[in-house]
């Protein structure tokens, strides 16, 4: 009580206190919008996520759109960077649009999306997965839904209103980029000169003496590659090496999660215990779904089986079990259930009545049985009757044959009778999902009469146990935690080789994959870090990834930002992982250059201890040339510019130094001039529907925020 008195008599400071703390909240807060533009309440970018040719893309916006397209979907970075994609090409598209006054009409639209001419968003989203074609049916049945504001007698969702509308958006962004993109095909133009150029090209055949020698002729340990080498590749392939977002480069430490030898006793312990139960269960079929296995649908070959089992199988009697053994990480155990002998294939055909509902079983299998007893009575035949009567489109038109197949091609009561209790030339009924048939098996093919055998497998993964993971965990947090510059972590590490050290490839700010790891919330995470911190920097976080199939812990990540790469022609640092290869084998090639002596291309060889060998019918445009065993360009230019029995300098090329020597230059047969200038133009308007985009994106340079939202 006399704690209340105090504050009584004292509030005005805790009032001050509190007008201090809202302050400092304020200052911080004003602070934190100058330092990321997307968040304080003085706003900077607010809730934009992205601009294109003027226009805003909201995060609402994209949420919205994201929920309405992709509700379901799991794969949502990859989803998230399609929806981007869409979003700015739909930017461009409008903004084009209205410069040339181009649209869709409510008739077109329409008629894009129910009429004669279908969209290409409509036959995609409404496809039937058995054929492959559009389900007219289904899409009139959504028309109706959408003219009469109910489907299934309920008023339409929210949800569905949204995702058609942003349908009704894709179609027309997608009909109206289709419309520019023509405007531009319609203005390219290739003039006749031109196309008899690419027509003889094209026509020409160079023959070719050449030698080649291979990178490897300098060893390894002759090659020194210094900073200067690096400048010089970079800068002679400048198209290649050159960013147009800034990069970072991430160094990251890997605890690798396995479990011990404890674990693997303990987990083996708890499998043995199950296999006393599959031995004595009267359900196989459920025993397996329950314990991580499956019963086979049908009889298989020994060699049909991986790991010791294909052998062992050929010993075992019906109901024993072999196991548990190790495949692939897990303890497996293997019951046989059935030995027969059973055919490679069967010819069969059937007469099908569809059924919908279970009540109209019983009048297709009455159907059915009328037409068997026709058949039987020899009032008529069984192709005749399947011609008239089968619900089957596929087979009912040729008499009911389904020609020959396989074990486990049809579905399981059809494949079961078929193959396993049937008889060759009589009639059967069966049901199936589809409805009741009626079959007659017309020929069975063995390959030989060895028997087949149907197995049942319960499995365990080897995985860590919690307190492995834990102890893991616990390491890396105390390693992170003693260790906080990148020189004491590398020290530290290096004294275990259990932890790998990596470095990424250069990574963007809106990337979602690290290294090898896969897509992630994890991944995504340290990548967001890198981009906030500075160079030499070490995370205070160990990372977590996790094997989603079997639900462990399977990695514990820490990680250092090894490098910022700023827009434009990449640094050494930034480059070095990535084309030390090639900046290795330019050296080479310019050490074999220098050793080459003379133009006569048979001492070349000897001197090299290679081979002079032939290429023949090399054109301007050979890729693959198959006695060179690759893609030479710098080779096939070289012969084409040279006279008659000419010999080249060294070439540096992609997987050696060549000398070449040409032997004969064949103008075959050129092309019908006007032909080839039509080919060569309708090449070029077919990549116009992805360059013009492209060309676009590249004059606007959309300002893309995402990494600031997720």
């Amino acid at each position: 009580m006399a704690l209340i008195g105090k504050i009584r008599s004292n509030y005005w400071i805790i009032l001050v206190l509190l007008a201090l703390a809202l302050a400092s909240f304020i200052i911080m807060d004003i602070i934190g919008s100058r330092k990321n533009p997307g968040g304080g309440l003085l706003g900077g970018r607010g809730t934009t996520i992205g601009e294109v040719a003027g226009s805003k893309i909201e995060y609402a916006d994209f949420d919205r759109v994201e929920r309405a397209l992709y509700n379901g979907s799991t794969d949502v970075y990859s989803r998230r960077a399609s929806l981007w994609n869409y979003l700015v090409e739909k930017s461009l598209v409008e903004k084009q649009a209205k410069c040339l006054g181009l649209g869709v009409s409510t008739e077109e639209l329409m008629d894009l999306q129910f009429g004669a001419n279908i969209s290409p968003i409509i036959q995609n989203n409404f496809k039937n997965q058995q054929t492959g074609q559009l389900d007219r049916q289904i899409l009139m049945q959504y028309k109706q839904a959408i003219e009469t504001g109910t489907i299934n007698g309920q008023p339409l969702t929210n949800e569905f209103r949204s995702y058609w509308a942003e349908q009704e958006h894709q179609i027309i962004k997608t009909k109206v980029q289709e419309k520019i993109s023509e405007l531009v095909a319609k203005g390219i133009y290739i003039p006749k000169w031109q196309a008899e150029v690419i027509n003889q090209l094209n026509s020409e055949k160079v023959e070719f003496n050449f030698v080649k020698i291979p990178f490897d002729a300098i060893p390894e340990s002759d090659v020194k590659l210094t900073d200067d080498d690096y400048i010089k590749y970079i800068n002679e392939n400048k198209g290649k090496y050159t960013n147009t977002d800034e990069t970072r480069m991430i160094e990251y430490f890997t605890y690798e999660v396995a479990a011990t030898a404890k674990d693997s006793a303990a987990l083996k312990s708890e499998f043995d215990k199950l296999i006393v139960d599959f031995k004595t269960t009267q359900n196989d079929s459920v025993f397996t779904a329950t314990n991580n296995g499956a019963l086979s649908p049908v009889f298989n070959k020994p060699d049909d089986f991986s790991g010791p089992l294909k052998e062992k199988v050929k010993t075992m009697t019906v109901g024993e079990i072999y196991g548990p053994y190790l495949e692939e990480g897990r303890f497996i155990a293997a019951k046989l259930v059935a030995k027969q002998v059973v055919a490679d294939s069967v010819k069969a055909r059937h007469i099908l009545k569809a059924t919908k509902t279970p009540a109209d079983v019983a009048g297709a299998r009455k159907a059915i049985d009328s037409l068997k007893n026709l058949i039987v009575l020899k009032k008529a035949s069984f192709d005749s009757l399947a011609i008239g009567n089968s619900d089957d489109p596929g087979s009912g038109s040729k008499g009911g044959d389904l020609g020959y197949f396989a074990q486990g091609t049809m579905v399981k009561e059809f494949n079961d009778l078929c193959f396993y209790s049937s008889s060759v030339g009589t009639l059967y009924t069966v049901t199936t999902q589809f409805g009741v048939h009626l079959i007659q098996v017309q020929d069975k093919k063995f390959l030989n009469q060895d028997p087949k055998y149907k197995i049942a497998l319960i499995s365990s993964a080897i995985v860590p146990s919690q307190e492995t993971q834990d102890s893991l965990f616990d390491a890396a947090q105390e390693m992170i935690a003693s260790h906080r510059t990148v020189e004491e972590l590398k020290a530290a590490t290096a004294m275990n080789p259990d932890i790998k050290v990596e470095t990424t490839k250069p990574v963007k700010a809106n990337d979602f994959i690290l290294g090898s790891f896969p897509q992630s919330e994890t991944s995504r995470s340290i990548i967001k870090w890198a981009f906030t911190a500075k160079k030499g920097d070490v995370s205070p976080a160990v990372y977590t990834f996790t094997n989603k199939d079997l639900y462990y812990n399977s990695a514990y990540v820490l990680t250092s930002l090894k490098s910022i790469n700023p827009a434009g022609l990449l640094t050494v640092e930034a480059a070095r992982s990535l084309i030390e290869a090639q900046v290795k084998n330019a050296k080479r090639g310019e050490l074999i250059k220098a050793k080459i002596q003379g133009n006569d291309i048979n001492a070349i060889a000897t001197q090299f201890s290679a081979i002079v060998d032939t290429a023949s019918n090399v054109n301007f445009n050979s890729g693959f040339i198959p006695k060179i065993q690759g893609a030479e360009p710098l080779v096939v230019a070289k012969a084409f510019s040279m006279e008659k029995d000419a010999v080249s300098g060294p070439i540096v090329g992609t997987s050696g130094v060549f000398v070449i020597k040409t032997l004969n230059r064949e103008a075959a047969m050129p092309a019908d001039p006007a032909l080839a200038q039509r080919s060569s133009l309708a090449s070029l308007r077919g990549n116009v529907s992805f360059k013009v985009w492209d060309a676009l994106k590249k004059t606007y340079k959309p300002k893309d925020h995402r990494s600031e939202f997720y």
